[in-house]
C-alpha cells in the first residue's frame, strides 16, 4: 500500500493502545468489529459528530445513565451466510438475533430521547420494532419455538400432550400386573429412541410381551416397549413428527421474511456495535477523566496535560509528567532538545497518538480546552529498527521513513522525527536534517522532531514558524525531569548521565579531558535560562493557584449574596403578606357593620359609606398590592407566575387587564386567577 493510500502511522504510534483501551470498555462482542475498524475520520464534519456524540453520552453516563445494551449476543458469525443463502437458519439463531434486534431498538429510541447529537447518532438506526414483535412471537429467549408462531404448532403440540397422556395411561395397565413388575429390574418405565419401554430382566424376557429396543451395557437388562402401548406410542410419533414438520415450516418461512429485511438486519447490528464504541468512549470521559477535544479544520495544535496512554493503564500507573504544547500561531515546528533519557521519543508518541485519537472521534487524556486540527495525515519516524527484509541498514531505513514523511508534508498533516541527522557522519547529518526542517517549514506542516545535533538548534533562531524546545534537566541531581520547556534549546548531558548511569568514572574524566576546554558560554547560559524559566513557571503556578482559589471565592460570594437578595424579597413579600391578610381581616370585620349603616337615612348613612370607600382603599394602596398590579400588567403569553395559594408554578395563556384576571394552564385545566392571587417572585427552591 502507497503511503498516499495510507496516511496515517497507527502502528508506529501504537494506535493498538487506544483500541486496548476501548475493547477492555464494551458491554457486547458485537462492539468489538467497531473498535478494530476504528481508524482516523476522512471529514472534519464526521469527527466533529463523533465527539459531540460522546460528549453528550458522557454527560449521561455521569448521571449513571447508560445505553440499553445488555443482552446482545454475538450473531455476526452466521448472520453474513445467512443473507448469502448459505447457513441453514435455526431456533437459536432467531432467539440470538431478535436480542440483537431488540438491543438496536431500544438504543434507537434512548438515544431518540436524548440531546441533539444523540439523535443524530441514532438517526441511521431502522426501526424495527414491529419485527422485533413478529419475532417475540415465534421464539422466546431460550431458543425454543413458541405455539404462537403458528395455529398448526400449537394444535400439534395439543395432540402430543394427549397422546404422552395416552401413553402413560397404557404403560400404567401394564404396570398394574403383578406378574409383570416381578419381571422388572426397576418399577419405572423409561424411554429408548423415542419410544416407552420397560426395564426387564434378561431371564423373564419371554415373559414380558413387546418389541425390543436395547439392552444394557451389562446385558442384564433389557429394554422392551410392551404390545400394549405400541400403538399409543406410535400416534405419539406421529405428532412429534407433525410437531417437528412444522416447526421446519415457521423457520422456512422466518428465514424467507428475514431475508427480505436483510438491510435493515445487517444495519441494525452495526448500529449496536457503534452504540457500544461510543459508549466506550464516553466511558474514557466519565470514568478516566479523558477530555473530548475541539477538532477544526485549520485550527492549532493546543494540549494541556497531555499524558500517554500506556503510562495511565494498570492498577497503580507511574506519575506521569503531563506535557503542555502548542503549535499553529505563531509556529508549526518544533524542534526539539535534550538529554538521552530525557523522554524525548514519549513526548513525539504522546502527540502523535493525541493526534490520532481525537481525528478518530476518540477522547484524549489532557486537560479540558484541548484542540487539534483535522488531520488528514500524521507520520511519524520513531524508533531504530533495521529494515533486514529489504536489506537496509539503521540509517537507510529512517532516510526511507523520513522521505515519505516529508512527501506527505501539508498544512492538515502532521510530521514526528526521532533523533534526525542521527546513524551517519554528524556533519552530514546536520545538514541533511538542516534541509529537512526547510523542507518542513515551507510545507507549513505541524511538525515535531528530537536531535542531538548543535546545528539544529540554531534553526529555530534562523526560521519564522519554528520554536525550540528542550527537555527539563535538574544540573544538581542529573536527573531529568520529562518536563517540555518551550522557548530554549537543551543541552544532551551525556557525560553526566553516563556517569550517573554506571560508566567507569575514568572514562568519564578522560571522555571530559578529551573533550577540551571549548566555550561552554552558551551551554551555561541555556542552563541558567532553564533555572529561570523553572522557577518562573512554579510561580506562575502559584499564582494560577491563588487566582483559582481567589475565583472560587467570588463565585461562593456571589451565590451567596444572590440567595440573600432572593431571602430578602421573600420576607419582604412575607411581611407585606401578613399586613395585607391582617387589612383583609379588619375590613371583612368592619364590612358587614358599615354595609349595614351605609343603608341609614341622612347625614349617619354618608358618613357611613364614605368610611366604607376608605376601608375598601386601604388595601390597594399597600405597597403590595402596587408592585403585584404592576408585574401582571407587565405578564405576555409564555411567562411562569407562582401561585402562592397553590404552591404551583404555572404558565400564562392569556392576560386581561380589563377585569385584572390571568388564564394559567394548572395541569391539564385552564384556569382563571385574579391578579390578587399572584406573586411575582418565585418560590426559593425553583432557584
Amino acid at each position: 500500500m502507497s503511503s498516499r493510500a495510507q496516511p496515517f502511522d497507527l502502528d508506529a504510534l501504537e494506535f493498538a493502545v487506544v483500541r486496548a483501551l476501548l475493547t477492555a470498555r464494551l458491554t457486547t462482542p458485537l462492539g468489538r468489529t467497531a473498535v478494530e475498524a476504528l481508524a482516523p475520520a476522512g471529514d472534519p464534519a464526521e469527527v466533529a459528530e463523533r465527539l459531540a456524540a460522546t460528549a453528550a453520552l458522557a454527560a449521561r453516563l455521569g448521571e449513571r445513565n447508560e445505553l440499553p445494551l445488555s443482552g446482545a449476543v454475538e450473531v455476526r458469525s452466521w448472520l453474513e451466510r445467512f443473507v448469502a443463502g448459505e447457513h441453514a437458519l435455526q431456533a437459536r439463531d432467531i432467539a440470538d438475533l431478535k436480542r440483537v434486534l431488540r438491543t438496536s431498538d431500544r438504543c434507537r429510541r434512548w438515544c431518540g430521547a436524548g440531546a441533539g447529537p444523540l439523535q443524530r447518532f441514532a438517526s441511521g438506526a431502522p426501526d424495527l420494532e414491529d419485527l422485533v414483535g413478529e419475532l417475540e412471537q415465534l421464539v422466546d429467549d431460550r431458543g425454543e419455538v413458541l405455539d404462537s408462531a403458528s395455529l398448526r404448532l400449537g394444535q400439534v403440540r395439543r395432540d402430543i400432550e394427549a397422546a404422552k397422556q395416552a401413553v402413560d395411561v397404557a404403560m400404567a395397565k401394564v404396570l398394574a400386573d403383578a406378574e409383570v413388575r416381578r419381571c422388572l429390574q426397576a418399577p419405572e418405565p423409561a424411554w429408548r429412541h423415542g419410544r416407552p419401554v420397560l426395564q426387564v430382566k434378561t431371564d423373564y424376557r419371554q415373559r414380558v410381551r413387546g418389541v425390543l429396543h436395547d439392552r444394557s451395557a451389562s446385558g442384564a437388562t433389557l429394554f422392551v416397549e410392551p404390545d400394549a402401548v405400541v400403538e399409543a406410542a406410535n400416534r405419539l410419533s406421529d405428532a412429534q413428527a407433525a410437531e417437528n414438520h412444522e416447526i421446519n415450516v415457521v423457520l422456512a418461512d422466518a428465514a424467507r421474511g428475514l431475508r427480505r429485511h436483510a438491510d435493515e438486519l445487517t444495519a441494525a447490528v452495526q448500529f449496536v456495535a457503534a452504540a457500544d464504541l461510543l459508549q466506550a468512549k464516553a466511558r474514557l470521559v466519565a470514568n478516566d477523566g479523558y477530555t473530548v477535544p475541539e477538532v477544526l479544520e485549520g485550527g492549532p495544535l493546543r494540549l494541556r496535560g497531555a499524558r500517554h496512554p500506556l503510562l495511565l493503564a494498570g492498577a497503580n500507573p507511574a506519575p506521569v509528567v503531563p506535557l503542555d504544547i502548542a503549535l499553529g500561531d505563531p509556529h508549526h515546528l518544533l524542534v526539539v532538545t535534550g538529554p538521552n533519557t530525557g523522554g524525548k521519543t514519549v513526548v513525539l508518541k504522546t502527540i502523535g497518538l493525541l493526534a490520532l485519537m481525537a481525528t478518530a472521534g476518540v477522547p484524549i487524556p489532557a486537560a479540558a480546552g484541548a484542540q487539534v486540527p483535522f488531520l488528514r495525515a500524521v507520520r511519524a519516524d520513531i524508533g531504530d529498527e533495521q529494515a533486514i527484509a529489504q536489506n537496509l541498514s539503521t540509517f537507510s531505513s529512517h532516510v526511507q521513513r523520513i522521505a515519505r514523511c516529508v512527501e506527505s508534508a501539508a498544512p492538515d498533516a502532521l510530521v514526528l522525527l526521532d533523533e534526525l541527522g542521527a546513524g551517519t557522519d554528524p556533519e552530514e547529518g546536520a545538514v541533511l536534517g538542516y534541509a529537512v526542517l526547510e523542507a518542513l517549514t515551507k510545507a507549513q506542516v505541524f511538525a515535531v522532531v528530537t536531535t542531538h545535533l548543535g546545528r539544529l538548534k540554531d534553526f529555530a533562531y534562523q526560521h519564522q514558524g519554528a520554536e525550540n524546545g528542550s527537555m527539563a534537566f535538574d544540573g544538581e541531581t542529573l536527573r531529568p525531569l520529562y518536563r517540555l520547556d518551550l522557548g530554549i534549546p537543551g543541552n544532551s548531558h551525556a557525560l553526566d548521565i553516563a556517569a550517573r548511569v554506571g560508566m567507569p568514572m575514568a572514562i568519564v574524566d578522560r571522555a571530559r579531558a578529551l573533550l577540551g576546554t571549548r566555550d561552554r558560554t552558551l551551554d551555561n547560559l541555556i542552563e541558567r535560562v532553564q533555572v529561570a524559566r523553572r522557577d518562573a513557571e512554579q510561580d506562575r503556578q502559584r499564582t494560577a493557584d491563588r487566582s483559582r482559589v481567589v475565583e472560587a471565592r467570588e463565585s461562593e460570594l456571589a451565590e451567596r449574596l444572590a440567595a440573600a437578595v432572593k431571602k430578602e424579597n421573600w420576607l419582604q413579600e412575607e411581611a407585606d403578606g401578613v399586613v395585607e391578610r391582617e387589612l383583609r381581616r379588619a375590613q371583612a370585620a368592619m364590612h358587614e357593620h358599615l354595609q349595614a349603616l351605609a343603608s341609614a337615612p341622612g347625614q349617619h348613612g354618608e358618613r357611613a359609606r364614605a368610611l366604607k370607600a376608605v376601608v375598601d382603599g386601604l388595601s390597594k394602596q399597600a405597597a403590595l398590592h402596587r408592585r403585584r398590579m404592576a408585574f401582571c400588567h407587565r405578564l405576555k403569553k409564555g411567562d411562569q407566575v407562582f401561585l402562592p395559594r397553590w404552591s404551583r408554578t404555572c404558565p400564562v395563556l392569556k392576560v386581561d387587564k380589563v377585569r385584572e384576571l390571568v388564564v394559567v394552564e394548572y395541569g391539564r385545566v385552564r384556569m382563571e386567577v385574579p391578579f390578587e392571587d399572584i406573586s411575582w417572585l418565585q418560590p426559593l427552591g425553583d432557584g
